[in-house]
Protein backbone atom coordinates (compact mmCIF):
# COMPACT_ATOMS: atom_id res chain seq x y z
CA UNK A 1 0.00 0.00 0.00
CA UNK A 2 1.12 3.59 -0.51
CA UNK A 3 2.36 5.63 2.40
CA UNK A 4 -0.15 7.03 4.89
CA UNK A 5 -1.81 10.34 4.20
CA UNK A 6 -3.64 12.69 6.49
CA UNK A 7 -6.93 13.19 4.61
CA UNK A 8 -9.44 10.37 4.04
CA UNK A 9 -10.22 9.15 0.53
CA UNK A 10 -13.25 10.73 -1.08
CA UNK A 11 -15.54 9.55 -3.84
CA UNK A 12 -16.24 11.61 -6.97
CA UNK A 13 -18.83 13.71 -5.10
CA UNK A 14 -16.38 14.53 -2.29
CA UNK A 15 -17.89 12.21 0.33
CA UNK A 16 -15.31 10.46 2.55
CA UNK A 17 -15.07 6.70 1.94
CA UNK A 18 -14.09 4.49 4.88
CA UNK A 19 -11.71 1.61 4.17
CA UNK A 20 -14.34 -1.07 4.82
CA UNK A 21 -16.84 0.58 2.45
CA UNK A 22 -14.19 0.86 -0.27
CA UNK A 23 -13.19 -2.79 0.16
CA UNK A 24 -16.81 -3.96 0.05
CA UNK A 25 -17.45 -1.89 -3.08
CA UNK A 26 -14.34 -3.41 -4.66
CA UNK A 27 -15.70 -6.87 -3.85
CA UNK A 28 -19.05 -6.17 -5.48
CA UNK A 29 -17.41 -4.66 -8.54
CA UNK A 30 -15.02 -7.62 -8.84
CA UNK A 31 -17.89 -10.09 -8.58
CA UNK A 32 -19.76 -8.34 -11.38
CA UNK A 33 -16.69 -8.02 -13.60
CA UNK A 34 -16.01 -11.75 -13.24
CA UNK A 35 -19.67 -12.58 -13.90
CA UNK A 36 -19.79 -10.47 -17.05
CA UNK A 37 -16.47 -11.88 -18.29
CA UNK A 38 -17.82 -15.41 -17.85
CA UNK A 39 -21.06 -14.43 -19.58
CA UNK A 40 -19.21 -13.16 -22.65
CA UNK A 41 -17.15 -16.36 -22.75
CA UNK A 42 -20.32 -18.51 -22.61
CA UNK A 43 -22.00 -16.48 -25.36
CA UNK A 44 -18.90 -16.80 -27.51
CA UNK A 45 -18.81 -20.58 -26.99
CA UNK A 46 -22.46 -20.81 -28.04
CA UNK A 47 -21.89 -18.74 -31.16
CA UNK A 48 -24.23 -15.95 -30.10
CA UNK A 49 -25.34 -13.46 -32.70
CA UNK A 50 -23.00 -10.55 -33.35
CA UNK A 51 -25.44 -8.01 -31.91
CA UNK A 52 -25.77 -9.90 -28.63
CA UNK A 53 -21.99 -10.34 -28.41
CA UNK A 54 -21.45 -6.62 -29.01
CA UNK A 55 -23.91 -5.67 -26.27
CA UNK A 56 -22.49 -8.20 -23.82
CA UNK A 57 -18.95 -7.04 -24.55
CA UNK A 58 -19.93 -3.41 -23.98
CA UNK A 59 -21.40 -4.33 -20.60
CA UNK A 60 -18.29 -6.34 -19.75
CA UNK A 61 -16.08 -3.36 -20.61
CA UNK A 62 -18.20 -1.11 -18.38
CA UNK A 63 -17.75 -3.57 -15.51
CA UNK A 64 -13.99 -3.63 -16.08
CA UNK A 65 -13.91 0.17 -15.97
CA UNK A 66 -15.88 0.12 -12.71
CA UNK A 67 -13.49 -2.47 -11.29
CA UNK A 68 -10.53 -0.21 -12.07
CA UNK A 69 -12.30 2.75 -10.47
CA UNK A 70 -13.15 0.77 -7.33
CA UNK A 71 -9.54 -0.42 -7.12
CA UNK A 72 -8.36 3.20 -7.28
CA UNK A 73 -10.83 4.19 -4.56
CA UNK A 74 -9.70 1.32 -2.34
CA UNK A 75 -6.08 2.34 -2.91
CA UNK A 76 -6.87 5.87 -1.80
CA UNK A 77 -8.84 4.62 1.21
CA UNK A 78 -6.13 2.17 2.21
CA UNK A 79 -3.36 4.74 1.93
CA UNK A 80 -4.11 5.77 5.52
CA UNK A 81 -3.37 2.28 6.80
CA UNK A 82 -5.58 -0.42 8.25
CA UNK A 83 -6.96 1.70 11.06
CA UNK A 84 -8.85 -0.39 13.58
CA UNK A 85 -9.29 -3.35 11.24
CA UNK A 86 -7.65 -6.66 12.04
CA UNK A 87 -4.81 -8.17 10.03
CA UNK A 88 -7.05 -10.78 8.37
CA UNK A 89 -9.33 -8.10 6.91
CA UNK A 90 -6.39 -5.92 5.88
CA UNK A 91 -4.60 -8.76 4.10
CA UNK A 92 -7.72 -10.11 2.37
CA UNK A 93 -8.75 -6.65 1.17
CA UNK A 94 -5.24 -5.83 -0.05
CA UNK A 95 -4.99 -9.18 -1.83
CA UNK A 96 -8.28 -8.47 -3.58
CA UNK A 97 -7.04 -4.99 -4.51
CA UNK A 98 -3.82 -6.39 -5.99
CA UNK A 99 -5.74 -9.09 -7.87
CA UNK A 100 -8.24 -6.55 -9.22
CA UNK A 101 -5.46 -4.27 -10.45
CA UNK A 102 -3.62 -7.17 -12.05
CA UNK A 103 -6.74 -8.45 -13.78
CA UNK A 104 -7.72 -4.97 -15.02
CA UNK A 105 -4.18 -4.44 -16.35
CA UNK A 106 -4.09 -7.81 -18.09
CA UNK A 107 -7.52 -7.24 -19.60
CA UNK A 108 -6.45 -3.84 -20.91
CA UNK A 109 -3.27 -5.32 -22.38
CA UNK A 110 -5.29 -8.02 -24.17
CA UNK A 111 -7.57 -5.40 -25.66
CA UNK A 112 -4.60 -3.33 -26.81
CA UNK A 113 -2.83 -6.36 -28.29
CA UNK A 114 -5.97 -7.51 -30.09
CA UNK A 115 -6.53 -4.05 -31.56
CA UNK A 116 -2.95 -3.89 -32.89
CA UNK A 117 -3.11 -7.31 -34.52
CA UNK A 118 -3.31 -6.48 -38.23
CA UNK A 119 -1.35 -9.39 -39.63
CA UNK A 120 -1.99 -12.82 -38.23
CA UNK A 121 1.54 -14.17 -38.26
CA UNK A 122 2.18 -17.17 -36.06
CA UNK A 123 4.49 -15.06 -33.89
CA UNK A 124 1.84 -12.39 -33.34
CA UNK A 125 -0.82 -14.98 -32.65
CA UNK A 126 1.52 -16.63 -30.15
CA UNK A 127 2.01 -13.30 -28.37
CA UNK A 128 -1.74 -12.72 -28.29
CA UNK A 129 -2.30 -16.23 -26.94
CA UNK A 130 0.17 -15.53 -24.15
CA UNK A 131 -1.64 -12.27 -23.30
CA UNK A 132 -4.96 -14.11 -23.06
CA UNK A 133 -3.42 -16.84 -20.91
CA UNK A 134 -2.03 -14.20 -18.55
CA UNK A 135 -5.46 -12.57 -18.40
CA UNK A 136 -7.07 -15.93 -17.61
CA UNK A 137 -4.53 -16.49 -14.84
CA UNK A 138 -5.26 -13.03 -13.42
CA UNK A 139 -8.98 -13.82 -13.52
CA UNK A 140 -8.40 -16.98 -11.48
CA UNK A 141 -6.32 -14.97 -9.01
CA UNK A 142 -9.14 -12.44 -8.68
CA UNK A 143 -11.66 -15.24 -8.08
CA UNK A 144 -9.50 -16.66 -5.28
CA UNK A 145 -9.10 -13.21 -3.70
CA UNK A 146 -12.86 -12.68 -3.89
CA UNK A 147 -13.43 -16.00 -2.13
CA UNK A 148 -10.98 -15.16 0.66
CA UNK A 149 -12.57 -11.75 1.25
CA UNK A 150 -16.10 -13.17 1.20
CA UNK A 151 -15.15 -15.66 3.94
CA UNK A 152 -14.35 -12.70 6.21
CA UNK A 153 -17.25 -10.51 5.10
CA UNK A 154 -19.99 -12.79 3.70
CA UNK A 155 -22.64 -10.05 3.87
CA UNK A 156 -20.53 -7.59 1.84
CA UNK A 157 -21.60 -9.05 -1.49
Amino acid sequence: MPTAKSTPARDSSGVPVPLEAAADALLRSALEAVRQHERVARLNERGAHHTEMTEATELCELCHRHLSERAELYEASGAGGKGGHDDAFWHAANTMWHAARDYARRHSECDASSAKLAKHSSEKLGELTLEYELEASALVGLQHAIGAYKKLRPDAA
